[in-house]
């Protein structure tokens, strides 16, 4: 428990070393606005097919009150997913940048990294390992959902929130890894040895998340607390994960 409590303070101490550098501002700046522009067209879709996904997903025979009551469900639950897939747009259109902030941080705090990569090298290899966490989360959120199908259905909503919250500070501590170019499969046996951690950041990604924008706006910021927490938790020459 003692890592989930250090790893919450890990987002502030971000920030504090963030702006104690003017010369990582740039990387912010150009970060928040390739976010704002997916966060800008995810919303315009979600309200152009809001209604027409709503109403196929439905089911007819439900009673009025019954589909008004499952349209705000969904629609809720869609908004959510809208919300996810402007952050995972936006980490893969902004990646390079947040790649070379990454670096810059870890390289100040003394780390040997491996030598930098092209930003179509770069794109390519997001492209591949955000389709396997993808691929990978969502295999455990299907079977999360086979509870639906047991008398422990009331099981799957705190379940599913763990694991979106676990996934969330995995997503913000991969950042360090990729600058480490440790492999995917590598990464979840880290997850592994450092739970606590990363749950710990993931629960103040999450709150910062319900606030619309804030995620955006503080996604450098948040970068540069995993690349610190990341650093702790691993040697100083970035091989603790070996």
């Amino acid at each position: 428990m003692s890592d989930y409590f250090d790893a919450v303070t890990y987002p502030f101490r971000g920030v504090a070393y963030f702006f104690r550098r003017p010369s990582l501002w740039k990387y912010a700046g150009a970060a928040v606005a390739i976010h704002l522009l997916a966060f800008a067209a995810i919303v315009i879709l979600y309200i152009h097919f809001r209604a027409g996904v709503v109403e196929s997903i439905t089911p007819g025979r439900f009673p009025p009150w019954l589909r008004t009551a499952a349209g705000w469900l969904f629609s809720i639950l869609l908004l959510v997913a809208a919300l996810f897939g402007a952050l995972l747009v936006g980490n893969l259109l902004s990646l390079p940048i947040l790649d070379a902030l990454t670096e810059r941080i870890l390289r100040d705090l003394g780390e040997s990294l491996p030598p930098g990569r092209g930003v179509r090298h770069a794109l390519w290899r997001c492209c591949v390992n955000q389709t396997l966490k993808i691929l990978i989360f969502g295999a455990i959120q299907a079977a999360v959902l086979l509870l639906y199908a047991t008398p422990l259905a009331f099981l799957h909503p705190p379940l599913s929130t763990f694991l979106g919250i676990l996934f969330l500070g995995f997503d913000a501590l991969d950042y360090p890894l990729d600058a480490r170019r440790i492999p995917v499969p590598a990464r979840f046996g880290w997850l592994l040895r450092h739970p606590g951690a990363t749950l710990g950041y993931g629960s103040v990604l999450f709150l910062v998340l319900l606030v619309p924008l804030l995620g955006t706006l503080l996604l450098p910021l948040t970068v540069a607390g995993a690349s610190l927490l990341a650093h702790r938790l691993d040697s100083p020459n970035g091989r603790g994960y070996c």
